[in-house]
């Protein structure tokens, strides 16, 4: 009989290991498993993580983190094994349950996982672009006349440009970025004008990209200024990392210029949401990667 519960600390070795054997599946050189990745322990404390279980294995899960009035869903895995299921639809119905908040996702490639999320009332909005840099061959020079200054970590103006661009109130996420993943937050100034802000997350690398150095989340207040300062961190970025990861929405205007100055596409998923107006301008804002968005 499978068990649908709350996950518990004790869990989360065993959920990662439902991540890892799906995100592996069909790889001829895997990498290796590694320890859980620090924004499950983050949604198991500041959001909803449930698992699916059978004779005290875990199977499936799924977790969510609400800001103000959006949900966002981080993940639904369900092991290879076991899917075709309804694991996978249980599970989203268990943390995200119905309500008045708006509900939304970055839908991996697999059309049943993009098929769950349609049946639930989300709607797909944007293709979003996981670009990925090893190793530049050319140098990335500093766009003119934009200045990157790095800011105080616990400055409160930070957590107030994130809400209003990302459309979410969330100082503990700014928190677990600076203290779970190196995050160096950055202001970009024209002048004697902020027209930006960003984090370098120097410790958030992936399964796949252990090493590498994350952008996002960046924001900027006025889509003119949008590919600008993104150019501009990754110029700083690659200061301190030779490996960029970097998840852009398809109508943000940085994304060709990051194509033709060397990122490669790693995968494509779709931002899905239950809201007909999404919470942000895709134009404008970054995110901080399909975990937290």
């Amino acid at each position: 009989m499978t068990v649908t519960r709350a996950a518990h600390q004790s869990d989360l070795s065993h959920i990662y290991e439902v991540f890892y054997h799906t995100e592996v599946r069909g790889s001829l050189q895997p990498p290796p498993l590694g320890e859980p990745p620090a924004y499950l322990h983050h949604v198991l404390e500041t959001g909803t993580l449930s698992v699916a279980s059978q004779d005290g294995a875990i199977l499936a899960y799924a977790g969510a983190i609400t800001r103000g009035s959006v949900t966002f869903l981080t993940d639904v895995f369900v092991h290879p094994s076991h899917q075709s299921g309804h694991l996978g639809k249980t599970l989203l119905h268990t943390v995200l349950p119905a309500d008045d908040l708006i509900h939304c996702t970055v839908s991996s490639s697999d059309p049943r996982a993009l098929a769950l999320y349609i049946r639930a009332g989300m709607r797909p909005q944007w293709p979003s672009f996981a670009l990925h840099l090893e190793q530049p061959t050319q140098e990335w020079s500093l766009p003119s006349p934009l200045e990157v200054i790095e800011a105080d970590q616990e400055d409160a103006a930070l957590v107030e440009w994130d809400a209003r661009i990302s459309g979410r109130l969330r100082p503990l996420d700014h928190a677990f970025w600076v203290r779970e993943q190196g995050a160096v937050p950055l202001w970009f100034r024209r002048g004697d004008q902020i027209v930006g802000y960003g984090y370098i997350r120097l410790l958030a690398g992936t399964l796949w990209h252990p090493q590498a150095c994350a952008l996002g989340p960046l924001g900027v207040n006025a889509a003119e200024d949008a590919a600008a300062c993104t150019l501009a961190a990754v110029h700083w970025a690659l200061q301190h990392a030779e490996s960029l990861s970097i998840e852009v929405p398809g109508p943000h205007p940085s994304l060709s210029p990051l194509l033709e100055g060397g990122f490669r596409i790693s995968y494509v998923d779709m931002f899905v949401s239950s809201s007909d107006t999404p919470v942000f301008d895709a134009r404008c804002y970054i995110p901080s990667g399909g975990d937290l968005f």
